[in-house]
């Protein structure tokens, strides 16, 4: 027991390191838009990125500008769709210090639309402004 707190009070460490490193140059992020019954837009999963899966289907990690594939998934309750229906994959073209914010946007029954969102990073701008 001795022997592993010492390597349990490490992985913190570890985990801070790598988030950093994440964070040397502007970034960029993708998650889901919060629900709007108004515009009648729900939140979608975010469940792949560039063909990886991602760890949190609410947004994703630090990405580095320029062209990604970002794969979302909302399903809703109403009735069984298949995986056409459920999924969406999108081709974005991520500038540097901006937050894509996607919504999916029903149109009829159970079809939807992805709605995609952006806005600026206030911390990123702030660190990297030429």
């Amino acid at each position: 027991m001795k022997i592993l707190l010492p390597l349990l009070a490490s992985f913190p460490a570890i985990a801070a390191t790598a988030a950093i490193a994440a964070y040397d140059g502007p970034w960029a992020i993708v998650e889901g838009a919060d629900a709007s019954s108004v515009r009648k837009e729900f939140r979608p999963a975010i469940t792949q990125i560039d063909g990886r899966s991602t760890r949190n289907t609410m947004e994703s990690d630090a990405l580095a500008p320029g062209k990604h594939q970002v794969k979302i998934r909302f399903e809703t309750g109403r009735m069984n769709q298949s995986q056409e229906e459920a999924e969406r994959v999108l081709d974005l073209e991520l500038a540097p210090c901006t937050r894509y914010r996607i919504a999916a946007a029903r149109t009829t029954g159970t079809q939807w639309e992805p709605k995609v969102y952006p806005e600026k990073i206030g911390e990123c701008e702030r660190k990297f402004a030429k």
